[in-house]
């Protein structure tokens, strides 16, 4: 059954333009994420951690095509158009299993799922003992495991970690809240990195092959608006944006929850046209909401439950019309065990949707209250992408329902212990973001956040945080008088977001430690962090390794040190820093009275950048900690640091790890050690030290106290 039009083509329209993953290192304890674009072919590509990879977990968000990659790769192997490249082996039999649709174990789902209905008892036997006897020339392929019910997941481990068929092949699909269960049993961990530009032009011309001129206003609408090109970095928010472009020529939403509620329009609109009633006005969702709130109903409960599927006996009284709206697709044939029919929402994206209505509808009519929303762990576990759709309906049908809840959740969260209370966070900023722009909803909604929240310390780290979320959080910190840490490492902040913090924290009284670790401000953004140092007085800490700011975000960071009159940490490790950056640092450092720990390891600052560090040190009177580990010094960088250290009395640590440092380095080091006596810590591992070098630290240690 497929209700929309690009349902039966969407797979190969996205799979022909849409075939890169982003490889990802498995999540090690304090471990960074590191990735490149691979093809389809490279899925079982070696790396660092894994010679042979036999398993391969591809997490994403909602519709960004993690069925739609597993589909083209089967397809492929199908027709005989399988990718080789040298890294995916020849398969004999591939296996596509759908998780959700596992009622036993996996010879009963690969019965159930792929082979004929009256297939002879022992075909079947000789089918499953060519795959036990072939393991190496299998595929197999489980998708959704974040539809499946969290008692069932010991079983999937178990396949996964290889103690069913050891030696086959094996690809896995969830959202990344499931895929954080089995990570740790999967040789290589992938993610869908989601549509570039470049991809939804292409998938937008492709999909309008014969009415150009709607394929060239889709496209000029989403290049001139930052919010719709944010979303259409997600494939199914790309070929929805299609379906409104058909159907309303020019009209587009503003958020992810307008854009369902247009399609719903659409697709209501679709069903009068083909039942021949009369479409009069514009509001269809209002005309059927009883039908819809009862489908919504279903959706709920089959989201708390873990099902995705549900028997045709729940549409009650309205079984004539919803299957026919087009909404929910048929399942095939059913189940063996059981035959009768059973329906399923086209995407679990719809189900969430149509809860959010079922719960928004109930919240309007005052059935349930805003408070019982905010005690319900659901929302941040079963319901984590529900809350969001309820926030964006809500916003545009009653308004003080909407504040009363913003309220009532930041109330419940200031009272959660910390996981819990970091994860309510998360999800109010992807609430408040759904809101409709009427009124400046959103930013009165994240001030009122931002007023009551009570919390001191706040982590979102490999939380998902982007721009948007950072404007949202920007706008609670200007009213916020509590928080005093708050890191957001490991996320996809860029500029915007540097530019909406530094904004807010000009005014903000409270935070002391910002982390913006491993994020995209890159210099533009560290530029704009410029005006936060400059005006701040009360921020003591800010790190921001991993940001590739280059020597233009470190001029400008050391532009707004000359005045700064607060921070005592700074972390800039690992952001293509050159001599260059590291000399305007040093300048700053020798006028700057508060800073006691720099940290610039990793970046490629030489023998004259360290020279120049070497001068600022000594004559700056606070710095306690320098860490320069990978700085390429060499040995002239360590002896200029050695001169410096000989008339320094405040620096206690010394970072120098892996700088190509040889003897003569070592020695002059060694001499100043004889005589400096305020460093306790000195780092010279992984350099090229003889014996000759440490000959001279082991005298110079008989001295130093």
């Amino acid at each position: 059954m497929a209700p929309f039009p690009w349902c039966e083509d969407f797979c190969f329209h996205l799979g022909d333009i849409y075939t890169r993953l982003r490889v990802v290192s498995r999540m090690k304890a304090g471990g960074r994420a590191t990735g490149h674009v691979v093809t389809m072919s490279e899925i079982f590509k070696s790396h660092e951690e894994c010679e042979n990879p036999r398993s391969s977990l591809i997490e994403g968000k909602p519709g960004m095509g993690k069925t739609t990659y597993c589909k083209k790769l089967v397809y492929g192997w199908a027709i005989g158009k399988q990718e080789t490249g040298g890294f995916l082996p020849s398969f004999k039999i591939v296996l596509f299993i759908k998780c959700r649709d596992m009622k036993g174990d996996l010879w009963a789902a690969i019965d159930d799922q792929l082979l004929p209905r009256g297939i002879d008892e022992a075909e079947k036997e000789k089918f499953f003992n060519f795959i036990r006897r072939n393991q190496s020339a299998v595929l197999l392929v489980l998708d959704g495991l974040d539809e499946v019910s969290v008692s069932k997941l010991p079983m999937f481990a178990e396949i996964i970690q290889g103690r069913l068929l050891p030696k086959c092949y094996l690809v896995v699909t969830a959202r990344h809240e499931a895929g954080v269960q089995v990570r740790r049993h999967c040789d290589t961990l992938l993610e869908v990195e989601g549509f570039t530009e470049e991809d939804a032009r292409n998938f937008i011309t492709k999909y309008f092959k014969t009415r150009e001129n709607l394929a060239k206003t889709l496209i000029e609408e989403i290049g001139k608006d930052k919010k719709l090109k944010d979303m259409a970095a997600n494939p199914l928010n790309t070929a929805l944006f299609c379906l409104v472009c058909e159907d309303f020529e020019g009209v587009f939403p503003e958020s992810r929850t307008e854009l369902y509620v247009e399609i719903v329009q659409c697709v209501l609109r679709r069903y009068k046209q083909k039942k021949q009633l009369p479409v009069n006005g514009e509001d269809f969702i209002e005309e059927y909401g009883t039908q819809l709130k009862h489908l919504g109903g279903i959706a709920l409960n089959g989201l708390l439950e873990d099902n995705l599927d549900f028997d045709e006996s729940q549409l009650g009284n309205h079984k004539s019309e919803l299957p026919g709206f087009g909404f929910l697709s048929v399942q095939p044939g059913g189940s063996k065990l059981r035959p009768r029919r059973r329906y399923a929402f086209l995407h679990k994206s719809f189900q969430e949707w149509f809860a959010a209505y079922y719960l928004s509808r109930r919240l309007i009519a005052k059935e349930i209250s805003p408070s019982e929303v905010a005690v319900d762990k659901c929302f941040i576990q079963q319901l984590k992408e529900v809350l969001p759709f309820v926030f964006g309906i809500l916003s545009a049908r009653c308004e003080e329902t909407t504040v009363i809840l913003v309220k009532s959740i930041t109330s419940h969260l200031n009272q959660e212990v910390d996981e819990v209370r970091d994860r309510w966070f998360r999800v109010v900023l992807d609430c408040i973001k759904e809101c409709k722009e009427e009124n400046d909803l959103p930013t009165r909604l994240s001030r009122d956040f931002g007023s009551l929240l009570q919390l001191e310390f706040v982590s979102l780290e490999r939380s998902n945080v982007c721009d948007p979320d950072v404007v949202i959080l920007a706008e609670a910190l200007k009213t916020n008088t509590t928080l005093k840490s708050l890191h957001i490492s490991f996320n996809a902040i860029g500029e915007e977001g540097a530019v909406a913090l530094a904004e807010a924290l000009t005014s903000n009284s409270s935070l002391r430690v910002l982390n913006l670790g491993t994020n995209r401000i890159l210099g533009p953004g560290a530029c704009a962090l410029t005006g936060l140092l400059k005006r701040n007085t009360t921020l003591t800490e800010l790190l921001v390794p991993f940001n590739n700011i280059l020597d233009s975000g470190a001029d400008a960071l050391a532009e707004a040190l000359k005045c700064n009159v607060s921070l005592s940490r700074l972390d800039l490790s690992f952001n293509n820093i050159g001599h260059p950056g590291a000399t305007t640092l040093a300048g700053a450092i020798k006028c700057n009275g508060t800073l006691t720990d720099l940290r610039l390891s990793g970046n490629k600052i030489g023998d004259a950048g360290a020279s120049f560090l070497a001068d600022a040190v000594q004559v700056n009177a606070n710095l306690k900690m320098i860490l320069l580990a990978g700085g390429s010094i060499g040995d002239a960088g360590a002896t200029s640091l050695a001169e410096a250290l000989k008339c320094n009395k405040t620096l206690k640590d010394l970072g120098l790890h892996d700088n190509d440092i040889g003897d003569s380095g070592t020695t002059a080091l060694a001499a100043a050690l004889e005589c400096n006596n305020s460093l306790e810590r000195l780092d010279l591992s992984s350099n090229k030290i003889t014996d000759h070098g440490a000959l001279a630290l082991s005298n110079s240690l008989k001295s130093n106290t």
